[in-house]
């Protein structure tokens, strides 16, 4: 029995097999395995029946054959006897009866009758050989029979020579054919014995084959039934005695596999828990070895006494300190480590400590004086934590000699003094970065008080940003590897303004070669650095405009091209020339010019981000660059509006003037690798914008550009859609779950272009949201609900509900509680039969502002419903918040609810909470039936989809509500 236990590791299980090898076999089950064995038994026995009905169907067959056999030799004596008897002498077949008739027709229609029986008697039952043999011996009675019957009618109704003849020749042919008669009943039966001894072998066969079955089913019962079992036995009286280390190495994927699977990770992970609680007591053994290392390595002293003052236990450096060997210090009370004169003040604060133990220091602000044991003092600093040990209170006092602290405190206030008359701000800091010491120059420059603590602050937050950089990659290195560094940096005062200085950093190395901390001087050097930067700014910008020049341009365009290639981003440059200009210098003057030049610079500023580049290049031509483009629209978008802001009239001496703009755009990388091909390229462009009309822009990529505009073009093709009366509101029907009776729809847009055909809302929406068109979308589609919605009603078809989709720009402000009140107004409908549908990103990003606008909504007696529920956040902060009325699961999570286990714990989780909250339900994008029915065993309210009804005109909808009508009546 053991040689079937080892204590190493589970052997993997089937399941984990099929993982490695990827190939899936169906699991063999105990049941599965019983059925198998009964449907092998149920094969033999129906092999045992068929060929037990065989041999009977053979035997009645044989048995008929073999009498019509018999019958044949009768019948051919019988026509012999009557050959010979009644036409061999004519006078005297007179007296025998069976010349009175004509027997001999009759005889030989019975041979024929039996000859007919015999080869109609199917012969398949026999084995193949006997079939052919058996079909030709009837094949050549028939071939005698024929030719004998034949002589035969010609003996009984022939006279003279023939008959003669004839007589002669069936006297010669009797005997013969009486033998093959004979031949052909032998053969019958020997192909019967050959049949039946078949028939004997294959049930031998399958007797063979039931003895093997049941063999190898009390093997294979021994073997994954019995053996395991015991296994298991064997197992769990080692268990029982402590050794979990046995492993069964039976594997299969039945419930007895399983079961030995289960024992084994038992086994397994009882041994690791015993494992993990050996090591954790060795762990704790040697924590308690470490503490009690750690206590006698301590760089101060430590000294244990109970709250009395008596000493219990001390370190080594308390020896040290005190001068006193352990056993003295053991046998003492702290008093005795206390000058005479400090003894009776000490007795007092510990009887006051007694009374109100807890952590304290001593010696911070003056020196608590020790006694050593060769009589002499020694300054202390002693810090006190009071602890319990069961029911014991025990005081731990820290205690460090501050004698050499004394000392250099002193030395460092010599040199802090001379440090406070620097002019220079000077400043020491450690490893961290906490400021150990500013002096007044630096306080006064950093707009610190004389008395402020340093505490809470540290060095770095008196720089800027690139000086912290500076300060970690280039100013500690070079000081750790060259004990000093020297260069400038910026410093930053409480107000933000920024300070230049020269500063010079040194590295202080403390013991053992350990580097402490650091000491600054810096100097302020700000007047320098404002006249460098006057300089500078002369040399990269244009002064009149104050905007980068070309120098500086192209500088700026490198470093973006740079920053794009790092962050995997499109760069655009855009080249702006100023249509018909020189009119303007012409007619009004150079001042007026320059005037118009410097509002376009300052519209330019205004309108794009600061991140982007502005620059004058020459005369009335300007160029742009933006950075951290995603894609070649988002150009277009910045390009569009900032077109209509240098647009707009601008203020000459004497008059309004409109200046256009013929704008040309390259991108980096598409365009070119280099500044100098992409301002080409957008000169290019620029030159293609003048040549279509001017006023309008141009990429140098043809099909970008044909991008750009047909998205531009959809934007003014949308901006007319209203007025134009091609927006159009479609219907899908939303049903009671309980009975799929149609109680409400949802309002859908769809937009009818002449040209474009149906629009895609995927398409238009988005622009829609972004450009603002959405507000007055909004109030259309609202009011236009609320208008169909009563028509219907007042034409008798009964409509619960018609729910409106709201976007977040109507949220803004107060104006969709006065929108909402006018469509009820308006339209006469009551506010229960409205319900509008808000996504939880609309609702986000001003959600105070949002529940006031909602709350006084629903105060009319309009529904608020959730729209895609489960999307975004969907916390329940926020259905409390919003308190709505309904809550719908978004289609993705009821689309996959039967396949996936995650979306149909969220759809059921949904419906739960939604209850909880007084909240009905509806899913959207139901198509099969099996999604409804799932629905309704989770308490779905009601439902929407496809398999209901796709969205659908006013007209067809009005049709199925009257129909609706008609059979509820």
């Amino acid at each position: 029995m053991r040689r079937h236990l080892s204590p190493t590791t589970v052997q993997p299980s089937s399941a984990n097999l099929t993982a490695v090898t990827g190939f899936h076999l169906p699991r063999l089950t105990l049941g599965r395995k019983l059925l198998l064995i009964t449907l092998a038994f149920s094969i033999l026995w129906l092999g045992f029946f068929a060929l037990s009905h065989l041999s009977q169907t053979h035997t009645r067959a044989f048995t008929t054959q073999i009498n019509e056999a018999g019958k044949l030799r009768m019948f051919s004596q019988r026509v012999a006897y009557i050959i010979a008897a009644c036409h061999t002498d004519p006078s005297a077949s007179g007296n025998l009866a069976v010349c009175s008739t004509d027997p001999l027709t009759s005889t030989i229609a019975g041979y024929n009758e039996s000859l007919k029986a015999v080869e109609n008697i199917p012969s398949m039952l026999f084995l193949k050989d006997d079939q052919q043999a058996l079909q030709k011996a009837i094949r050549s009675i028939r071939s005698e029979w024929e030719r004998y019957s034949s002589t035969a009618r010609i003996v009984a109704d022939s006279e003279g020579p023939a008959r003669a003849d004839a007589r002669t020749y069936m006297e010669t042919r009797a005997e013969p054919l009486l033998e093959q008669t004979r031949a052909l009943v032998r053969q019958l039966v020997d192909s019967q014995l050959r049949a039946q001894a078949w028939r004997d072998r294959a049930q031998n066969a399958l007797q063979g084959i039931s003895i093997l079955l049941l063999a190898g089913i009390a093997v294979l019962g021994y073997r994954h039934g019995v053996r395991p079992l015991r296994d298991l036995v064997e197992l769990t009286r080692r268990a029982g005695e402590g050794d979990f280390r046995g492993q069964s190495h039976y594997v299969a994927r039945d419930e007895i596999g399983e079961l030995v699977n289960a024992f084994n990770n038992t086994n397994v992970r009882t041994e690791h828990l015993i494992a993990d609680l050996q090591a954790e007591a060795l762990a704790a053994r040697r924590a308690e070895e470490t503490s009690e290392s750690l206590f006698e390595a301590a760089a101060d002293g430590i000294v244990i006494s109970d709250l009395g003052g008596r000493i219990l236990k001390v370190n080594r450096e308390a020896e040290q300190i005190f001068a006193y060997p352990r056993e003295t210090l053991l046998s003492s009370n702290v008093d005795d480590l206390l000058p005479d004169r400090l003894r009776s003040r000490h007795r007092h604060y510990v009887k006051d400590y007694s009374s109100h133990p807890g952590p304290r220091s001593m010696g911070r602000g003056s020196v608590v004086l020790g006694r050593r044991g060769d009589g002499s003092e020694v300054p202390l600093e002693i810090s006190l934590s009071p602890v319990r040990i069961g029911d014991d209170e025990r005081v731990i006092a820290v205690i460090r000699d501050i004698s050499e602290r004394l000392k250099t405190e002193s030395d460092r206030q010599r040199l802090l003094t001379i440090l406070d008359m620097t002019p220079d701000v000077t400043a020491i800091f450690t490893m961290n970065g906490e400021l150990v010491y500013l002096n007044p120059a630096g306080r006064h420059l950093l707009g610190i008080s004389d008395q402020a603590p340093l505490t809470s602050h540290e060095f770095e937050n008196l720089l800027t940003p690139h000086a912290r950089k500076v300060l970690r990659s280039g100013a500690i290195p070079s000081a750790l590897s060259t004990g000093l560094w020297h260069g400038e940096m910026n410093l930053r005062d409480r107000s933000g303004t920024e300070i230049p200085v020269s500063q010079l950093l040194i590295a202080h190395p403390g013991k053992k070669g350990e580097l402490q901390f650091f000491s600054t001087i810096a100097r302020d050097i700000s007047e320098r650095k404002e006249h460098e930067a006057e300089l500078l700014r002369r040399a990269t910008h244009d002064s009149l405009t104050g905007l980068a020049n070309r120098v500086l341009f192209k500088d700026r365009l490198k470093q973006a091209m740079r920053h794009a290639d790092r962050e995997g981003n499109l760069t655009a440059v855009m080249f702006i020339d100023l249509d018909n200009f020189k009119l303007v210098n012409d007619t009004m003057g150079h001042s007026a010019g320059d005037a118009l030049l410097c509002e376009i610079a300052r519209r330019l500023d205004a309108q794009l981000r600061s991140s982007d580049t502005k620059a004058r290049l020459s005369g009335d031509e300007f160029a742009c660059i933006l950075e951290n483009l995603k894609t070649p629209d988002d150009a277009a978008r910045i390009i569009h509006g900032l077109a209509e802001a240098l647009h707009r009239p601008i203020s000459l001496p004497g008059r309004q003037h409109i200046i256009t703009t013929s704008i040309g755009v390259s991108l980096y990388p598409t365009n070119g690798n280099d500044a100098e091909t992409l301002l080409m390229h957008a000169d290019s462009a620029m030159y293609q914008a003048k040549a279509s009309g001017k006023n309008c822009y141009h990429f140098y990529n043809r099909e970008m550009n044909l991008k750009a505009n047909q998205r531009l073009d959809l934007e003014l093709d949308l901006r007319q859609a209203l007025e134009l009366n091609q927006l159009k509101l479609y219907y899908q029907p939303i049903v009671n779950a309980r009975n799929l009776a149609l109680v409400g729809c949802e309002v859908l847009l769809r937009w009818d272009h002449p040209d474009r055909g149906l629009v895609s809302p995927a398409q238009f929406i988005p622009i829609a949201e972004e450009t603002g068109l959405i507000v007055p979308i909004g109030e259309w589609v609202l009011k236009q609900a609320c208008l169909q919605a009563q028509a219907w009603r007042s034409a008798g078809c009964d409509l619960t509900f018609i729910s409106v989709n709201i976007s977040a720009n109507q949220l803004r402000g107060r104006s969709l509680v006065d929108l909402v009140r006018t469509a009820l107004d308006d339209s006469g409908l009551d506010p229960g039969v409205l319900e509008l549908e808000l996504t939880e990103g609309s609702l986000l990003p001003n959600p105070l502002v949002a529940r006031d606008v909602l709350d006084e909504i629903r105060e009319m007696g309009v529904r608020l419903v959730a729209d895609d529920f489960g999307t975004g956040y969907s916390s329940l902060s926020y259905l409390k918040i919003f308190r709505f009325d309904k809550i719908k699961i978004d289609l993705q999570f009821v689309r996959d609810m039967l396949d996936d286990a995650g979306d149909a714990a969220i759809a059921k989780a949904t419906i739960a909470m939604a209850h909880a909250f007084q909240a009905k339900v509806v899913a959207e994008g139901v198509e099969t039936q099996e999604q409804v029915d799932e629905l309704i065993a989770c308490g779905c309210d009601q439902l929407q989809g496809y398999l209901f009804a796709r969205p659908e005109p006013a007209d067809p909808f009005q049709q199925r509500l009257r129909k609706r009508i008609g059979s509820e009546h």
